[in-house]
């Protein structure tokens, strides 16, 4: 006897049940597939039926599991299904809810045309010329079949499951025009596939985020051909998926989510130290400034992004996605060295046991430069620029080498225009910009030196700076 029943092989689902398994709430989750069965969770807490389920099996089911409640997150166009579904559920005098998603129509840009089946959509592309990469899956595939020269112009991408590849063959398509692959897929990896295949149709159902619809149409635009979109029925009720953890978390116990604070050094992916590429690998949602999300991209990918570094952001996208276990927000340099990450910690642990805070630190900027410049930083005077006011002079009057952290190239212009005006030309500065990145550069001179340099150069591009100074003699006045 369980307490939720969940209805759906989709991206939905499977957070459901993974919801279900972190929270220990007895759930039976019912998928059609021996492959979508395998990707759900294995916990005591969770039974899984596998098969196609008509209206009598589902009463059944319902009968014998008495369950609180039933989940219907299959997919949007199983309309079938779902009618079966609220059907048995009211036979049965069982609480129904519906799981939906989001329209993302008005997201559609470029060349897109929309049609309301898939039979419109083979009807269409039958008259057209030209390859099609066919991503709906392989429920309508024998509508596709009906395409002018099909096991010539199309490439069905299916998931690797061996009913689908097996369905693909008997319709006709050889090996090389199926790609059994389990997504959702980046705009990259989209336009990657319409360059292999040659197509010039993209056909996709109107799958929302969980299905990297976007994803396929920046893909079609950026490859300049056609989108060719069956629209999704209408659904008038229902909820989304973190209102329904939010109405399913009761019958569980508390949840402790995970969260690393990532130090990814400057940037570039030799930074990474191993610890953080461990926790990037495990994190299910990857969390920061759009800067610091994209120089980790690669560990990114169909996973959850969010891109802020404002805790007071964070911490309530974190609440509505409450089925993630371990969440990675990423900050440059080291999370100990002049980080937002201090700052995130202390707002998480204002949650009282709500959150497990893992701090991982990185390679700083400090270490990097001075590692550079083939010289230690025991003796160094540390301090940031960089959003603050500080008096330079007096640390350079107190300290023989300092180190400071510079909001961008104009702010350093103005640190040497002051040092060499107040006396200090003679000063030995090093300051590198982009360090470990493309475009990294060092420089070392006096003040003076470096002063003429920005000058003839007419400025270096803008961006933060660090900076090394090294006391040598005061000039006369």
């Amino acid at each position: 006897m369980c307490k939720i029943i969940i209805f759906g092989g989709t991206a939905e689902g499977r957070k459901l049940a993974w919801y279900c398994a972190g929270h220990e709430i007895a759930a039976a989750v019912c998928v059609v597939s021996e492959y979508g069965a395998g990707l759900l969770p294995e916990s005591p807490c969770i039974t899984i039926w596998e098969g196609e389920k008509d209206r009598e099996d589902i009463e059944a089911l319902l009968v014998r599991e008495k369950p609180k409640m039933v989940l219907d997150a299959t997919h949007p166009y199983a309309a079938a299904a779902t009618e079966n579904i609220k059907e048995a559920c009211a036979g049965q005098k069982i609480t129904y809810i519906r799981i939906v998603r989001d329209s993302q129509a008005q997201g559609a840009e470029g060349d897109v045309r929309w049609v309301c089946s898939a039979k419109e959509a083979a009807d269409y592309l039958s008259l057209a010329e030209g390859n099609i990469l066919l991503t709906t899956g392989t429920k309508e595939l024998g509508i596709f079949a009906g395409i002018r020269d099909f096991e010539k112009r199309v490439y069905a991408r299916v998931l690797p499951d061996e009913k689908a590849v097996r369905l693909c063959r008997d319709m006709g398509l050889a090996g090389s025009h199926i790609m059994a692959m389990q997504g959702p897929f980046s705009a990259e990896m989209n336009r990657a596939m319409v360059s292999v295949t040659k197509a010039k149709y993209l056909v996709t159902k109107e799958s929302g985020t969980a299905g990297g619809f976007l994803q396929k149409l920046e893909a079609a635009e950026a490859m300049k051909i056609q989108a060719v979109v069956i629209g999704r029925p209408p659904e008038s009720e229902g909820i989304s998926l973190e209102e329904a953890m939010k109405l399913i978390s009761p019958y569980g116990r508390m949840f402790r989510q995970r969260i690393f604070l990532v130090g990814i050094g400057m940037g570039g992916e030799g930074q990474l130290t191993g610890e953080a590429v461990s926790c990037l690998e495990r994190a299910q949602a990857v969390i920061g400034a759009g800067s610091m999300v994209e120089r980790v991209d690669k560990w990114c990918r169909g996973k959850e992004t969010f891109l802020s570094y404002k805790p007071e952001e964070i911490v309530p996208w974190l609440e509505e996605h409450a089925y993630i276990e371990e969440a990675a927000i990423v900050y440059s340099g080291d999370t100990g060295f002049y980080s937002g990450a201090g700052a995130m910690a202390k707002r998480l642990e204002q949650e009282g046991q709500r959150y497990e805070v893992v701090m991982v630190p990185g390679i700083s900027t400090v270490s990097f430069l001075c590692g550079k410049l083939k010289t230690s930083w025991e003796d160094v005077y540390l301090a940031s620029l960089h959003g603050r006011e500080a008096n330079v002079e007096e640390m350079l009057r107190r300290h023989r080498r300092v180190f400071l952290l510079m909001e961008g190239t104009k702010s350093v212009d103005r640190l040497l225009e002051r040092l060499k005006r107040e006396g200090y030309g003679k000063v030995r500065m090093s300051g590198g910009m982009s360090l470990s990145r493309a475009g990294e550069r060092i420089v070392t001179g006096t003040i003076e030196e470096l002063k003429d340099m920005f000058e003839e150069e007419n400025g270096f591009p803008e961006g933060p700076w660090a900076v090394l100074l090294e006391q040598g003699e005061r000039d006369e006045r």
